[in-house]
């Protein structure tokens, strides 16, 4: 029989045990064939191990209160009416009824739509400040973590290599969205500036891709395959959009 070889999402399923019995005899007669996909195995699954070890003996993480779904939800509400408050305000400038009426109605609208993965850009304000514990799994087992982040995003992903650019892989953290789990990945260089990687399900039209500045920011993202990409950067950090650039390039 001519085993299919694996590839690199079917042995990460291997390592936490979710492939198919049919799929794991293949699986496993060309890992004993191969010793050297058995021992980058076999590491994978020594930082899996370690890492369950260490998140047994782990403590409770500190209570991040801007997490809290309470403030998230009057945070919304409160911008949501300062939306409105700017629509109404346009509508007397405009004019009830007739051209003025529709282009008022129209302004609501966009001004209620949330900016493209403008959540990416609410973890980088978060997490990218925080020194204390800015990210769940440090990068030093960068195998670890990528089957860690893989697993629970639904797709293989790929922890981009910036060292180039003189940024080191910081770690990494899940965080939820309404369409399932999202991945960040923090970088920091050597003056201690960061930059994030920003990875989750998104339902917007492949294609759609855009930069934008905003508070001393800048972000690029665009939608891939049922995904939406963004890395955030400083807006002044002459690396920034040569990173931006090189990821997307890359994912």
């Amino acid at each position: 029989m001519n085993t299919l070889v694996p590839n690199e999402a079917e042995l990460h399923a291997y390592v936490d045990g979710q492939l198919d019995p049919a799929r794991l005899a293949q699986v496993e007669s060309y890992l004993a064939s191969n010793p050297e996909a058995q021992a980058r195995v076999e590491e994978w699954r020594r930082g899996a191990d370690a890492l369950r070890v260490a998140l047994m003996n782990m403590g409770p993480l500190p209570a991040n209160p801007r997490l809290d779904p309470k403030y998230i939800r009057a945070n919304m509400r409160s911008r949501f009416q300062r939306q409105l408050a700017l629509c109404a305000s346009l509508v007397l400038v405009l004019g009830l009824g007739g051209a003025g009426g529709w282009q008022a109605r129209s302004m609501r609208v966009e001004a209620s739509a949330p900016a493209p993965m403008q959540d990416a850009v609410e973890a980088h304000r978060i997490f990218a400040t925080d020194r204390l514990r800015p990210v769940e799994m440090e990068g030093g087992d960068a195998a670890g973590l990528q089957s860690w982040l893989s697993t629970r995003l639904g797709r293989p992903l790929a922890l981009p290599d910036l060292n180039t650019y003189g940024f080191k892989l910081l770690g990494g953290r899940l965080l939820a969205t309404d369409d399932g789990a999202a991945a960040l990945l923090l970088y920091e260089d050597a003056k201690g500036q960061r930059m994030s990687f920003y990875v989750r399900p998104s339902t917007r039209q492949d294609g759609v891709h855009g930069t934008r500045d905003e508070l001393g920011l800048s972000t690029k993202y665009w939608f891939r395959n049922g995904y939406g990409f963004a890395v955030v950067g400083q807006k002044d950090d002459p690396h920034t959009q040569e990173v931006q650039q090189a990821i997307e390039s890359a994912i």
